[in-house]
């Protein structure tokens, strides 16, 4: 006969029994599903390789960490170097970094729209929607059921950006095509036969307009276009004239203030000297409201100063005020806005791989680094206005203005 003892550990046994063969028949079916998770079965939660994360709920919404979001995507991609631009919505994280999606009961094929993933591996760039969904089991997960391109295939790289100095050097024809006689400008030019690249000339007229504009028009255009051979040919003339004058160190001394053949930003067509009519000496340019003008506005229209006189150990050149350079927008309003020279930009966008930037007028952009040869690889549902710049050699820019 048996005692209450013994039937309380036969159903003991028996629930037992039963709960292992339901966890089994689970375990075959979801091999993620952790013991834990049978007890929480019905809360909502996210996979992360063989971890299962349960998510919190807060007035009928799922709270996902923004580091639970950049995890599942880590995951997805494959990579650690991924970065979320958010929407402007409800999804938005708040200040302690969490993200509320309201459940939609009646709506089982809820897609929350969170933004725009950027994700970089050895291959380049991969950008597309950041769509959510929650499956059968309450899994929140990656929507990834989306078609692609590769929007570098067609575009050509604009050089006017390309970083220039005794470490990043051009062939004697660089651009040469470009090249085009200067005509109609609004300034005194001290030669008639000068040279710029055509869209530095364009530029460089709508900055001369604004100026005539605002009052300031005593610009004198003193040098532009050098070839290869010219510069060849200057810089072997300076350098003779501090081997005559028994100058230690010639070499070194001239490249202080020539450039070397094949280094110099005159040989793009897209870099020129401006000086002032009151103030012609180069040392007293800097004392003119020439150069106040052009250094409050020369951003707007792409260009920036190169050679300023706080960065000459990042230059490697003397501080030269006369000299300006031709970049584009948004580069020079992002030189502007962190005061960084070329070589500093570079630098910055080299080390960051992914920048947000922001102009003063609420432009919003993104500036990806990209090495030759590498793809950007976007879905096709994303309507993109986007460049390429050519910063280097081997380094190129995706530019990104954004229109969220």
């Amino acid at each position: 006969m048996i005692n209450k003892k013994s039937k309380k550990l036969i159903f003991s046994a028996i629930f037992i029994i039963m709960i292992l063969t339901i966890s089994s028949i689970i375990f075959s079916h979801y091999e993620n599903v952790s013991w834990l998770s049978l007890f929480k079965f019905n809360s909502y939660k996210i996979r992360l390789g063989n971890e299962t994360i349960r998510l919190k709920k807060k007035d009928n919404t799922i709270a996902l960490s923004e580091n639970d979001l950049k995890a599942m995507l880590q995951h997805q991609y494959n990579t650690t170097e991924v970065y979320i631009q958010f929407n402007d919505t409800d999804y938005k994280p708040d200040e302690e970094g969490t993200i509320f999606l309201p459940i939609d009961k009646d709506n089982e094929n809820v897609i929350y729209n969170l933004g725009q993933l950027f994700a970089f591996d050895d291959k380049g760039w991969i950008t597309n929607y950041i769509d959510l969904s929650i499956d059968d089991n309450k899994f929140l997960y990656v929507v990834e059921d989306k078609s692609y391109s590769n929007v570098l295939e067609d575009i050509t790289a604009d050089i006017h950006a390309r970083l220039i100095n005794k470490d990043n050097t051009i062939p004697d024809d660089f651009n040469m095509e470009n090249i085009v006689p200067i005509k109609g400008i609004k300034a005194i030019i001290s030669s008639r036969d000068m040279k710029l690249d055509k869209e530095t000339l364009d530029n460089i007229n709508l900055l001369l307009s604004k100026a005539e504009d605002d009052g300031v028009t005593g610009f004198v255009i003193n040098s532009t276009y050098r070839s290869y051979q010219e510069q060849k040919n200057l810089f072997e003339y300076r350098l003779n004239e501090k081997k005559n004058s028994g100058v230690e160190n010639a070499f070194e001394e001239t490249a202080k203030f020539v450039a070397y053949p094949g280094t110099s930003e005159h040989q793009t067509g897209m870099a020129l000297d401006i000086l002032s009519l009151k103030y012609p000496k180069g040392s007293e340019f800097p004392n003119s409201e020439e150069y106040a003008w052009l250094m409050e506005n020369c951003w707007d229209f792409g260009f920036i100063p190169r050679y300023p006189e706080e960065k000459v150990e990042i230059t490697k050149i003397s501080f030269e005020p006369w000299h300006f350079r031709y970049i584009g927008k948004p580069l020079s309003l992002y030189a502007k806005e962190t005061g960084y020279c070329l070589e500093e930009v570079v630098e910055s966008l080299r080390n960051n791989k992914f920048t947000y930037f922001e102009t003063s007028n609420n432009e919003e952009y993104i500036f990806l680094l990209i090495k030759k040869r590498q793809d950007f690889i976007a879905e096709n549902r994303l309507n993109m206005d986007c460049s390429l710049l050519e910063l280097t050699e081997n380094e190129d820019l995706v530019i990104l203005k954004l229109s969220f």
